[in-house]
């Protein structure tokens, strides 16, 4: 299974899908999904137990592993927000003066990373469920850095939209307020409705929003396949998984002497 800007291996842990950084992103970041495997079944969803296992690997950098609440508040990567603490977030800033790297967990919402190179290089870690998308998160990560790094060229922002549920599986009724508006927000191309539903395509609604910030649909990668179909290498809540989530990766090469 290949999409342009992933690529997938196996491993004694499970399967790895690392995030292809375009030349000019390559030396300040990096980014992957641990998807299904033994790794992410015995951590229950747990990032404590994941960083765990794979601490040693990334050089004992501390962890920065937010709860996650279905909302839009982004904190940074650093120190004073990593592992034990647990602040409440769905969205980690990493940036040049990062002491941390940041994670996230999911099985179904759709993990999104945004990067760019304004004044500084930086990169966004997003949790981007239902309630996530529909308080569009990936225009207020988006927002965030134009504040904090000043202007910056469109062209050189890029987006990966990985893995989540497809709109074949993720669908709410027509009594639920949320769908109602979310039928209403999202671009026509992202709802389907049928007698007592709504299904959302999650994945090309977040692409619409980050193309209506301006950023080039060439810029723009995802990883099309539906988390509750593909159950060989995703979690899905709906479809059973409780606890056990895929975790997302994202640090700096040179805290580790990669660069």
């Amino acid at each position: 299974m290949n999409f342009p800007g992933f690529k997938v291996t196996h491993e004694d842990r499970g399967v790895v899908i690392d995030l292809e950084m375009p030349q000019q992103l390559r030396r300040y970041f990096f980014a992957r999904l641990y998807a299904k495997g033994k790794m992410n079944d015995e951590a229950a969803g747990d990032p404590e137990k994941v960083w765990r296992v794979l601490a040693e690997e990334y050089g004992n950098v501390p962890l920065v592993a937010p709860l996650q609440v279905h909302g839009t508040n982004i904190i940074t990567a650093d120190k004073n927000n990593s592992l034990p603490l647990r602040p409440e977030a769905d969205g980690v800033l990493l940036a040049e003066l990062s002491s941390a790297f940041a994670s996230l967990r999911f099985a179904d919402c759709v993990p999104v990373v945004t990067a760019g190179i304004a004044e500084e290089p930086w990169l966004y870690l997003l949790h981007s469920g239902f309630k996530g998308t529909l308080q569009n998160i990936a225009a207020a990560a988006l927002s965030n850095a134009r504040q904090r790094f000043g202007h910056f060229d469109k062209n050189r922002i890029w987006a990966w939209i990985c893995p989540g549920i497809g709109a074949e599986c993720y669908s709410r009724r027509k009594d639920d307020p949320s769908a109602v508006k979310a039928s209403k927000l999202f671009s026509a191309e992202s709802v389907f409705e049928e007698e007592e539903y709504f299904r959302f395509d999650l994945k090309k609604e977040i692409a619409s929003q980050i193309l209506a910030f301006g950023v080039p649909a060439e810029n723009i990668y995802t990883f099309d396949c539906c988390t509750s179909c593909c159950r060989d290498l995703f979690y899905s809540y709906r479809a059973g998984d409780a606890e056990k989530r895929i975790f997302l990766l994202a640090g700096m090469p040179k805290n580790l002497n990669l660069m």
